[in-house]
């Protein structure tokens, strides 16, 4: 096989669905959430499968690190939220309260506290040692569907079907004056890197960039034609993804609210995604409907961002085994582990060309 252009590599194979998905805090490890209530913990090095979790009876709607690594967040339709040993699996805690489906969390950023957010219109605050509940914060007309910590731990940010997205105080649970209504539910929300800038995602087919600390609107990203399901700043604060039920993801520059780059290869709905940044360049992970998860490498051009297709976890993917490769292109050093734990030989070449350039 030579001068060889490859689109899709080895992959990571789940038997359900992938609904969320997140790098530890130091990149040498991935956890995934699926539909038939399990965790999948994988080493990024080779991608070797470390361990699966299966205390959840009900689906996996959230996944999240601790900021030091050690500990593992998950919550579900079941109800409950799990704490779990990030290097062993060991299901630590068991967090009761709530009375209907747990749909995010989110780690403070010291790791003593955990907030998550319900269905059952609340959102509630855990200790992580022991598993506690600390205090609920309610006002909601419908369930909270998204929530997460400010950079400096004093705000936390909710989104709820109830058409707003709400900010509180860290320490009190006290509202603040809460964000301009939407015009219809809200799917999303997350801070920036700098806590600056908070980005929602809406049933409306748009997501919003606003200020932090004013509430202030200062873009709406427009050009989805369904509901916004997730969102997810770049580790720098310069860019934005976004995932609606069209199966579409676009890119976004988070200053001029500028679509970048657009990505139409699924074969169903993008309901998580994590931008990652390594010494190799910006990449992003798509969690999928159709039992995919791939990975895309992001490549600056001018005003639009150039993507690359890694590889892909689709199960209608035959994958390479005892192949000779010689002076294949598109091969990052990911993909050559990649290649390489799959049984494959050779030497591919270094240079690297592009499988897809959205604008």
């Amino acid at each position: 096989m030579t001068d060889v252009q490859f689109g899709e590599w080895p992959y990571l194979q789940e038997k359900s669905e992938v609904k969320c998905c997140k790098y530890s805090p130091d990149g040498k490890t991935f956890a995934m959430g699926l539909l038939d209530g399990t965790i999948s913990v994988y080493a990024t090095s080779n991608w070797e499968k470390l361990f699966t979790s299966a205390e959840h009876t009900g689906e996996v709607n959230g996944v999240a690190y601790s900021p030091n690594g050690r500990q593992i967040a998950s919550t579900s339709e079941d109800h409950t939220v799990r704490l779990w040993d990030a290097q062993t699996g060991t299901l630590s805690h068991t967090l009761e309260g709530h009375t209907s489906r747990v749909n995010s969390i989110a780690y403070s950023p010291s790791g003593q506290e955990i907030a998550s957010a319900s269905s059952d219109r609340t959102v509630r605050l855990w200790d992580t040692h022991s598993g506690q509940h600390s205090h609920t914060i309610e006002g909601y007309t419908n369930g909270v569907t998204s929530v997460m910590y400010s950079p400096n731990g004093q705000q936390i940010a909710s989104a709820s079907w109830d058409n707003n997205v709400r900010l509180w105080d860290g320490h009190s649970g006290q509202l603040n004056p809460p964000l301009a209504e939407y015009t219809s539910w809200m799917n999303r929300v997350v801070y920036s890197p700098s806590g600056k800038q908070i980005a929602s995602a809406g049933f409306d087919q748009t997501g919003r960039l606003w200020d932090a600390q004013t509430g202030t609107l200062s873009h709406t990203l427009e050009g989805h034609t369904d509901p916004v399901e997730s969102i997810v700043y770049s580790p720098n604060g310069q860019q934005i993804a976004s995932a609606d039920s069209n199966q579409t993801v676009r890119l976004w520059d988070t200053t001029s609210g500028h679509c970048q780059a657009i990505i139409h290869d699924f074969n169903g709905i993008v309901i998580s995604l994590v931008w990652h940044t390594t010494f190799e360049g910006d990449y992003l992970v798509t969690g999928c409907t159709d039992h995919s998860v791939r990975l895309w490498q992001l490549h600056q051009i001018g005003n639009q961002i150039q993507v690359n297709l890694c590889w892909s976890s689709s199960h209608d993917r035959s994958t390479l085994t005892d192949a000779d490769i010689q002076d294949a292109q598109g091969l990052s050093r990911i993909n050559q582990r990649l290649l390489q734990q799959r049984g494959t030989v050779g030497k591919p070449a270094e240079h690297t060309q592009p499988l897809l350039h959205l604008a």
